[in-house]
């Protein structure tokens, strides 16, 4: 009974801490708003070149996306056929969607940072994030149990509970090598890192799903 109420204890501390996070955040937008100038960078490439301007209002977007993803994490448990499945997974499901939604609005204040002229190492700061958001999802993805929203969704892993929970651990696995390797890339400003990492982002993907393939048709 302790360890529940222990449990039910924290669930509601990521729950309080994700909504104020992307509350606060939304509201420091609307404080700084009125200095930005009215053309801002909306998009970088790997390389940190800007390569999409956009009207300043476009940090409103950016900044509703953490409280958006609040609102997705709040429902989807409730409209997914197998909502059993996130009884069994809410703790790593919760560290999942907190990282995404600290990782939207990280990105979101490091434009609105660039925006007002101040030194950001985008390229640096765009491949470290990445990674670290690998590493977390990496670590908690063979916890995630069989459901139809969240994790490696392939023909084969969503019509076998076996091949879905290998392919996850497989995939964790991938996801921290992917993650470490982005994180070291962050820190070398070359032509080729672009290329090399999106390459190797394409063969864990690739890996997974003829991974989840194989599984299948050796249990099947």
């Amino acid at each position: 009974m302790n360890g529940s109420m222990k449990l039910k204890e924290i669930t509601m501390k990521k729950n309080k801490l994700m909504l104020f996070v992307g509350v606060f955040s939304l509201v420091g937008t609307f404080c700084v708003y009125n200095k930005l100038p009215t053309r801002i960078p909306i998009h970088w490439g790997l390389d940190g070149t800007i390569d999409r301007f956009g009207d300043r209002m476009f940090v409103f977007f950016t900044g509703s996306l953490p409280l958006f993803m609040y609102v997705l994490y709040l429902i989807i448990p409730k409209i997914d056929p197998r909502k059993d499945s996130y009884e069994k997974h809410a703790n790593s499901y919760k560290i999942i969607i907190l990282a995404i939604v600290l990782f939207l609005i990280e990105f979101h204040w490091v434009s609105i940072l660039f925006s007002l002229g101040y030194g950001v190492n985008m390229p640096l700061i765009i491949k470290l994030s990445i990674g670290i958001l690998f590493i977390v999802v990496g670590n908690y993805m063979p916890l995630i149990k069989h459901n139809y929203t969240l994790g490696i969704r392939t023909p084969w892993t969503l019509a076998s509970e076996i091949v879905w929970e290998k392919t996850h651990r497989v995939g964790g696995y991938l996801w921290v090598l992917s993650g470490f390797t982005w994180a070291f890339f962050a820190f070398l400003n070359q032509p080729w890192v672009f290329f090399a990492l999106m390459g190797q982002l394409v063969l864990c993907l690739m890996g997974i799903i003829v991974y989840s393939y194989i599984l299948f048709r050796n249990i099947s």
